[in-house]
């Protein structure tokens, strides 16, 4: 077990968290300015932009990360200066029954499922019209993830001055973790494939290669498995540094607005004004029942 010093971690939670977080305000505030050029360009569907899982989800997002960032200072200085004159910071956090720590721990939860629920949907988007039974595993997961929530929360809430740190929501935590690991990865695979498939087998009809959105997905996803590995690590070793956790969904944020910056900025360099160009593609539909239709358009958007 690698021995931290309690006060170290929480210190270092606070300025790595502040780092992280201000990459993610940066990133998705680039995003959400990107997506309102591809509108305005015509890059886009012409739906209402409001209903873009980038706005609608990642304002969702912004808040649960906003409010997580503003407990950790916060707590910060309630250890440090105002829960008895800041003289002992070490009983502070380690009473983990204190409304801040709850608060900061729903935040920290909403933020795994709404990001998770991001990812489910762009699995659906890619695979809703050719096998919807691909959703059964990632929804099982998302009911796990909200199942673990209630659990980390309620194990918070009845902890009690004494009890062992390390035995608090233990199974809870690592069980979200491993249902975040479980839902990014499997939708990363079937969404890497199935776009690996569509741009091997169909002939480009504009627009950059899927192969360069499937890049983008694993490397974001990547981030964020190794994060999560890393954590279940130093929670099974029981090491302090698993309250590291707090960085978590500073990370995720980033690592999820990643992808809409990165293909928000392929919309940005479009040589062409043409809806939808950077993600369409050309390809026959085959139909049991009638198969002289004529060849279809299949446009599939991410984001």
């Amino acid at each position: 077990m690698l021995t931290v010093p309690r006060i170290p971690t929480a210190l270092a939670t606070v300025v790595i968290e502040t780092f992280f977080y201000g990459i993610y305000v940066i990133l998705f505030v680039a995003s959400v300015y990107l997506l309102f050029t591809a509108q305005a360009r015509g890059l886009r569907p012409p739906r209402s932009v409001w209903l873009s899982p980038i706005l609608s989800g990642g304002s969702l997002l912004f808040i649960a990360i906003t409010g997580h960032w503003i407990c950790t200072v916060d707590r910060l200085f309630l250890a440090f200066a105002d829960v008895d004159g800041g003289l002992d910071p070490i009983k502070f956090y380690g009473d983990f029954s204190q409304r801040s720590q709850i608060v900061q721990s729903i935040f920290l939860m909403v933020s795994l499922a709404i990001v998770d629920v991001l990812v489910v949907h762009r699995l659906w988007t890619v695979w809703s019209h050719i096998n919807r039974y691909v959703m059964i595993f990632p929804a099982l997961t998302l009911v796990g993830l909200f199942v673990s929530t209630v659990g980390v929360a309620n194990d918070f809430a009845q902890f009690k001055p004494g009890d062992s740190v390390l035995e608090l929501a233990n199974g809870w935590i690592i069980a979200a973790t491993a249902f975040t690991l479980f839902t990014n990865m499997y939708c990363t695979a079937f969404i890497s494939w199935k776009l690996w498939k569509i741009q091997s087998a169909l002939k480009p009809a504009g627009g950059r290669s899927l192969h360069s959105i499937v890049a983008i997905i694993v490397e974001s996803a990547a981030l964020s498995t190794t994060w999560a590995i890393f954590f279940v690590l130093t929670y099974i070793s029981r090491s302090n540094l698993r309250f590291l956790i707090d960085v978590t969904p500073a990370i995720i944020g980033a690592a999820n607005m990643l992808i809409y910056v990165r293909v928000g900025l392929g919309w940005a360099h479009a040589p062409a004004p043409t809806p939808m160009a950077p993600m369409r593609f050309k390809a026959p539909r085959f139909n049991t029942f009638d198969r002289g239709e004529e060849d279809d358009f299949k446009a599939v958007e991410l984001v």
